[in-house]
C-alpha cells in the first residue's frame, strides 16, 4: 500500500530553515558583537598604555627640564665664580707690576724732579709735578719712554710759574703702564719662592 504524506511539508520545511536561519543570524550576531567588543576592548588597553607612556614622558620631561633650569643656574653660579676667581688672578698678577712700575718710576726720576700728585685710572697714571727746568720734564719723559714698565708718555700742561720765589715747570703728563713680556710670570715665580 502507497503512503500519502497530505501533511504541508513545504511550509514545515520552509519554517524549519527559517528557524535555522534565524538561529544562525543570531549566533552571527552573537559572534559579531563578541568580535566588536574584543576589538573596543584592544583598543581601549592600547589607549590605557599610551596614556600611560604619555603621563611617564610627561614627568620625565618636567623632570629634565628641571634638571636644566638647576644647570643653567649652576652654569650661571659657575660663571660668575669664574669671573670673579679671573679678576682675582689678574689681581695678584698686577700687583707685583704695579709696585715694580713705581719703583721703577722712583728710579727714573731725575733729582731736579718732583711730583706733587699721582692718580692711577687703570693702567693710565696722570702724574702732576714740578721741574727746574723743560728740559728736566723732557729727560724724564725720555726715561719714561726708555722704561719697559711704561708706554710713551704724553705732555698735557707745562707751564713755567714761580714757586716759592724760584722760577721752575709746573707740568702734568699722562703714561700707560705696560708689562714686560714675562714679567707677570716672573713676579709670580718669584713670589712663590719665597
Amino acid at each position: 500500500m502507497t503512503r500519502i504524506n497530505l501533511l504541508p511539508w513545504r511550509e514545515s520545511r520552509r519554517a524549519g530553515k527559517q528557524r535555522n536561519f534565524v538561529i544562525m543570524l543570531a549566533v552571527a550576531l552573537v559572534v559579531a558583537a563578541a568580535g566588536v567588543y574584543g576589538i573596543y576592548l584592544y583598543v581601549e588597553q592600547l589607549i590605557a598604555n599610551q596614556e600611560a607612556r604619555n603621563t611617564y614622558l610627561r614627568g620625565e620631561i618636567a623632570r629634565l627640564k628641571k634638571a636644566e633650569e638647576e644647570i643653567k643656574e649652576l652654569d650661571k653660579v659657575k660663571a660668575r665664580l669664574l669671573n670673579r676667581l679671573q679678576v682675582i688672578q689678574d689681581l695678584q698678577a698686577r700687583r707685583p707690576g704695579m709696585v715694580r712700575a713705581f719703583d721703577s718710576l722712583v728710579r727714573i726720576l731725575p733729582e731736579e724732579v718732583y711730583l706733587t700728585s699721582m692718580t692711577v685710572e687703570g693702567n693710565r697714571l696722570t702724574l702732576k709735578g714740578v721741574a727746574n727746568s723743560n728740559n728736566t720734564v723732557s729727560e724724564f719723559m725720555r726715561n719714561l719712554t726708555d722704561s719697559p714698565w711704561f708706554g710713551e708718555p704724553i705732555l698735557k700742561v707745562i707751564e713755567n710759574q714761580d714757586v716759592s720765589g724760584v722760577r721752575a715747570s709746573v707740568f702734568e703728563l699722562t703714561v700707560d703702564r705696560t708689562e714686560p713680556k714675562g714679567a707677570a710670570t716672573g713676579a709670580a715665580d718669584n713670589g712663590d719662592q719665597s
